[in-house]
């Protein structure tokens, strides 16, 4: 499993609120028949703009496996877990979409007002301080310094006006300021298992610019100038509904999808996005996720394997370590199809894992080991989740569990989770 994470810290401007987008080309061959070299673009939507409660927005959190496997002809449910530090966040899944851009002419007589388009449905009133602002221009005069006119005359004075004379047919000048104001940045996190190609976020940045020129009276006003929107691509060569097979769907987060050819690749692209409730249509901010997905042949052997439960007490001390062994175990006949590893799809910062090792006492039995020393700033819940699978990529279901780390030694209650159960044990 590999495993690709990167931060970068960005100082940004109040109540900035942008977009941010990676463009490549380097997929696995994908579709049937495959095709090479199709491009990818993942944007994310930041808004630093104070939310209707008064606080600056948290993104929501996503963690996910890639690539995910399915068996020709059997439909599957892919599970993106969310997450999100807002309590009371509505948090939503949609398809990725291209939304095309516009050109559009300016008005002389007035502001310009541009939208911050999010969807065609979405969309923002965006503020004056971060609009292009371009002043008006007044009627132009009849030119008071013209040819012959000393530039010492108090019709030249405050003009272009150079040297003994006037030598132009006018020197009279006009002032236009244009000022605009942009800033951004972002993280992305992304697991990957297999010989495939990942696919990150980077961040780039843009400072503030100001300027002012100025312009003779004799220079005619264009009227080919528009204001450029930029087409918002969010799945560049894997939009929805081409790129997948006939009724694959997407609903509360879980991508239903059957693969009907074996030996394909598939590539899907999501947005994760946060509304301040149920009933608003105005997502406060987007994350992208894209996955592959694999077509394989139907399996020897279709019985997925188990994962045990943890009976241990779950409560653990802030600076006291811990270890835990997770055992799985392999329904298959040895012969056809034996464990292959575990996935931790959703890992806990500064635990560790060592390689899967077989019971000497069960031979269709195997277990990790994990071991982790809890740190102040990990007070409250943690959650580890991982899935197990077998050697022709056969998965168990998803199993979670919560830790509750304390400052005290007063523990402890067990709580375990499973895609399936969810359990409660008292701890002596």
């Amino acid at each position: 499993m590999m495993t690709s994470e990167g931060t970068k810290t960005k100082t940004l401007a109040a109540e900035a609120h942008f977009y941010i987008a990676y463009r490549g080309s380097a997929w696995v061959p994908l579709y049937d028949p495959a095709q090479r070299g199709l491009e990818w673009s993942i944007v994310t939507y930041i808004d630093l703009r104070k939310r209707p409660d008064g606080f600056i927005n948290t993104p929501p959190v996503v963690k996910f496996v890639s690539p995910q496997y399915t068996f020709v002809n059997k439909t599957i449910k892919i599970n993106i877990p969310v997450s999100d530090a807002n309590a009371g966040d509505d948090v939503r899944c949609r398809w990725s979409t291209f939304t095309s851009g516009y050109r559009r002419r300016k008005r002389s007589n007035d502001e310009e007002n541009h939208e911050n388009q999010h969807q065609p449905d979405h969309r923002y009133k965006t503020q004056n301080d971060n609009n292009e602002i371009i002043n008006t221009r007044k009627k132009r005069q009849t030119c008071q310094c013209s040819s012959g006119k000393l530039c010492t005359a108090i019709e030249c004075q405050n003009t272009l006006c150079t040297g003994i004379k006037c030598a132009s047919t006018c020197c009279d000048s006009v002032a236009t300021k244009i000022s605009t104001t942009d800033s951004t940045t972002s993280t992305a996190i992304m697991t990957t298992t297999g010989a495939t190609s990942a696919t990150t976020l980077t961040t780039v940045s843009t400072s503030i610019m100001s300027s002012t020129t100025l312009e003779t009276v004799g220079t005619l006003k264009s009227t080919s100038t528009y204001p450029i929107r930029q087409a918002i691509d969010e799945c560049a060569d894997i939009c929805y509904p081409d790129r997948v097979p006939t009724g694959t769907t997407l609903s509360n987060c879980t991508i239903t999808f059957t693969g009907d050819k074996a030996g394909v690749w598939y590539a899907v692209a999501i947005q994760v996005e946060d509304f301040i409730d149920s009933t608003s249509t105005t997502p406060m901010s987007s994350v992208p996720v894209q996955m592959l997905i694999y077509v394989q042949p139907q399996p020897a052997c279709s019985d997925a394997p188990i994962i045990f439960p943890l009976s241990r007490c779950l409560e653990v001390q802030v600076g006291i370590s811990i270890s835990f062994n997770l055992s799985i175990m392999d329904l298959c006949n040895q012969t056809v199809a034996k464990l292959a590893d575990i996935i931790i799809s959703s890992a806990i910062t500064g635990m560790t894992r060592d390689n899967l090792t077989s019971s000497p006492t069960n031979s269709s039995v195997s277990y990790v080991t994990f071991a982790w020393t809890p740190q102040a700033n990990q007070a409250g819940s943690k959650q580890l989740c991982v899935i197990a699978f077998t050697t022709e990529n056969l998965e168990s279901d998803q199993y979670c569990v919560t830790f509750t780390v304390k400052n005290s030694s007063d523990v402890c209650v067990t709580t375990t989770t499973s895609t399936n159960t969810t359990g409660n044990t008292a701890c002596n």
